[in-house]
């Protein structure tokens, strides 16, 4: 699909805002998709931004809607959309109501990668039960040979081969697809027991068409045994399992029938396995970002991250960037990447011709990414924040107390940097050193 060009969100405080998720100039830019970055202050709405394109590009029911009118312009009645978040506070929406039972959002063109479930609860295996979902697809084998698979393994520093111990629930009802059919006939057909409160009507629909009526069968067979033992093993040459096929646990996971018990990962060069869920916050949040983006993603996809900087150091930022960037260089024919963050480097990141927008104003303002900005560069000109330790703001310094003893203080040369001193003085706490040579400098006494 073409990228999103604009949004409209309210407030908290009930004010309309409306910005262009696009640069003027980002046409120019020969890119086969488009890339915005929101940054801002906190409490400047930006998760609040990206929940609401998700309310705008995800067709809802004729008998619901979104709680908030929208006006975002969509290229399609239908986007396929990608949710990750950094973030256990995240705003996206979910497809579990919290009293049970499912939300608009249950529908198969939206993935959700989050730790949220049911509203304020939070679940680690939320995120693998998901990338299961995708990673089974018999149509992303091919994706396990590609870099970013054995990549992301590798800094995380585990093997790329992952065993996952599931389990089939107990369900009294017979004939899964005949429920599905039911369920297609009657959209209200939740009321008739537990199981079609997991299934929306748009699901089902989709499960029909999906599965194979030998598929559904095995499900069957399989769910005669309950809380059976299940082992799935994915690695360079993809995922198998015994005794049924993937695609059927796919099916199983999907439904919410199969569930995730474990999954056990092995340190490179060491045979000894341990759980998954053992690995630090940092290295379970990379590990689940690149595997989710890269087996979920479509040719025209709309990817929105919310806050991926969370719990990791400042080199695996810009490697959880380079690998996203990797990926959808070599799935997205159209589409759009947004991502929002408070991290510089997430920030100079950005491919060129990306559209920075900054959000901590009234006024937003847009800008485009450019090759070669350093970090102090970003720290000042983009997020207002310098110090005595920024090589920027003592260069700036520096050059203002020589054109100074040089040329005076009624010299272009000083004037015209006047303005940089004025920026980087309001962005100075008044303990920094630097602030008195600055005054010294705007008040004419220079010593």
């Amino acid at each position: 699909m073409p990228a999103v060009q604009t949004a409209t969100w309210r407030t908290w405080q009930g004010h309309t805002k409306q910005i262009s998720l696009l640069h003027p100039d980002a046409a120019a830019f020969d890119t086969k998709y488009k890339t915005t970055i929101l940054t801002g202050q906190n409490g400047s709405h930006k998760s609040t931004l990206l929940k609401q394109l998700v309310y705008d590009l995800i067709t809802p029911s004729e008998d619901e809607k979104p709680p908030r009118r929208s006006r975002t312009k969509k290229p399609k009645p239908t986007s396929h959309v990608v949710c990750v978040s950094g973030s256990p506070s995240d705003r996206f929406p979910q497809k579990e109501k919290p009293g049970g039972g499912r939300t608009l959002f249950d529908v198969p063109n939206y993935t959700y990668y989050g730790q949220r479930v049911y509203g304020n609860l939070l679940s680690q295996k939320l995120p693998l039960e998901t990338l299961l979902t995708s990673a089974l697809n018999a149509s992303k084998k091919n994706r396990y040979a590609w870099n970013f698979y054995s990549e992301c393994h590798r800094l995380v520093g585990v093997a790329p081969r992952v065993e996952y111990i599931l389990s089939t629930e107990a369900l009294r009802a017979k004939g899964i697809r005949k429920l599905l059919l039911e369920k297609q006939v009657d959209a209200k057909a939740d009321r008739r027991g537990q199981f079609f409160e997991r299934i929306s009507f748009q699901l089902a629909q989709w499960f029909l068409s999906e599965f194979t009526l030998e598929e559904f069968d095995e499900l069957d067979l399989l769910l005669e045994r309950p809380r059976r033992k299940l082992s799935l093993i994915i690695d360079p040459n993809g995922p198998s399992c015994e005794p049924t096929s993937v695609n059927v646990i796919r099916l199983g996971l999907l439904l919410d029938i199969i569930k995730l018990n474990e999954a056990k990962v092995c340190r490179t060069q060491s045979k000894n396995p341990f759980s998954i869920f053992e690995l630090s916050s940092g290295e379970f949040h990379l590990l689940t970002t690149i595997l989710g983006i890269g087996f979920s993603l479509e040719k025209s996809s709309v990817l929105l991250i919310d806050e991926p900087e969370n719990n990791l150091h400042p080199q695996w930022q810009r490697s959880l960037m380079a690998l996203i960037f990797q990926v959808c260089d070599h799935i997205l024919d159209d589409g759009h990447l947004v991502v929002s963050t408070h991290s510089p480097l997430i920030v100079g990141s950005a491919i060129q011709g990306s559209t920075v927008i900054d959000l901590t104003d009234e006024e937003p303002v847009l800008t485009l990414a450019s090759y070669g900005a350093s970090s102090d560069q970003l720290l000042l000109n983009q997020f207002g924040v310098g110090s005595s330790r920024n090589k920027l703001v003592v260069d700036t310094v520096q050059k203002a107390i020589s054109l100074v003893e040089t040329n005076g203080l009624d010299s272009i040369e000083f004037t015209s940097i006047i303005p940089n001193l004025l920026n980087i003085r309001e962005s100075l706490l008044d303990t920094d050193p630097l602030v008195a040579v600055i005054d010294a400098l705007l008040d004419e006494e220079v010593v």
